[in-house]
């Protein structure tokens, strides 16, 4: 991922659970990712307006949401390092994974 295009902690959750929602139900709404991460319409507001700005997805109020491709490569980055760190957590560190 380019330096400019680095996430914040916040902005990583959001575009993995943008990722997994599309692939689910092929597009992506606001309120299933409110419903998804359990937090405020207007946080994720501010989390798709950052996403857009940065390229990542495709985002116009009370439309859906699709990644664009580089979004597509974020989120799959994302996902294979979150997959790691709970390997690492429950192999090597023994912790329980519920």
């Amino acid at each position: 991922m380019k330096k400019s295009r680095q996430l914040s902690a916040s902005l990583e959750d959001y575009i993995e659970v943008i990722y997994h929602i599309i692939a689910e139900k092929q597009v992506a709404r606001g309120k299933d990712i409110t419903a998804r991460l359990g937090v405020s319409g207007a946080s994720v507001t501010e989390a798709l307006r950052s996403l857009s700005k940065k390229g990542l997805i495709n985002y116009a109020p009370y439309e859906v949401i699709t990644l664009t491709d580089e979004g597509r490569i974020a989120a799959k980055d994302v996902i294979r390092r979150h997959n790691a760190l709970k390997k690492f957590f429950i192999e090597v560190l023994a912790i329980d994974d519920t």
